[in-house]
């Protein structure tokens, strides 16, 4: 059985691969000789075969790269982002809004649960015990 993977997911990791190996250059600590090692065998599979996988548990057969194959590419190519270059984490404030918790909301008069619930017109009444 023959895996067929679209050629434009292919491209896309062939060039995936070049970013993550420029990066990784770029950078002070460079590529170690594994990290070069395995891009070239990666790259070389992907041209030869459209994949650079064939166990069918490693990943999905439409994709050309395993799972753990683009981990190491996302792990490389992070390695050569410098400090400034990375991306600042926030929180899920939203920013555009203004802070309002000074204000206390006035209490408002709340229904009574057999209104909201619609069962009043179906017959139901609460008991009033005074």
């Amino acid at each position: 059985m023959s895996r067929r993977v679209d050629p434009a997911l292919t491209k896309r990791a062939l060039s995936a691969l070049k970013r993550a190996a420029d990066k990784a250059k770029l950078s002070e600590e460079g590529l170690t000789e594994w990290e070069a090692e395995f891009l070239g065998s990666v790259e070389e599979r992907l041209t030869k075969f459209g994949s650079a996988f064939a166990d069918p548990d490693k990943g999905q057969l439409s994709a050309p790269l395993s799972l753990r194959q683009g981990l190491k590419v996302r792990q490389i190519s992070k390695k050569g982002e410098a400090e400034g270059e990375k991306k600042p984490r926030h929180g899920f404030k939203a920013k555009d809004k203004p802070q309002s918790a000074a204000k206390p909301k006035p209490d408002k008069p709340r229904k009574p649960l057999a209104r909201k619930t619609g069962l009043t017109s179906k017959g139901f009444r609460p008991n009033k015990s005074d």
